[in-house]
């Protein structure tokens, strides 16, 4: 099949996994095979008094990520139920958000390497 090689990447976290169930992971795009424009964060306008909202920075961070997504093994960590619910696809912004922090730095780790490479 014609394309690029390694067009995905899956990040497994066998940290974040409860015994018995499929390991927790996320599948993305490889952020070296994507155009750009999919790493880049809608502009966030400054607040009123000229501020930065750190919310809407955030969001516009889970936006990359879900625009990379592919697949995904993972729960809302914002349910505290013994029984949490699994996230569905499409990813969005909304349930990127709702992902362990260890799950969202480590897929921003990717992006970073493409934007600052050597760093």
């Amino acid at each position: 099949m014609p394309g690029y090689a390694n067009r995905t990447i899956m990040l497994p976290f066998p940290d974040l996994t409860e015994e018995g169930d499929e390991t927790i992971h996320v599948v993305i795009k490889n952020p070296r095979m994507v155009p750009v424009q999919e790493l880049q964060p809608p502009d966030v306008p400054p607040r009123e008094d000229g501020t930065q909202d750190d919310m809407a920075t955030f969001k516009a961070g889970c936006a990359v990520i879900s625009r990379l997504v592919k697949a995904w093994h993972v729960y809302d960590a914002s349910d505290d139920s013994d029984d949490q619910a699994p996230l569905p696809l499409p990813a969005t912004a909304d349930l990127v958000a709702k992902l362990p922090l260890e799950i969202q730095q480590r897929i921003g780790e990717e992006i970073q390497a493409v934007r600052n490479p050597g760093n």
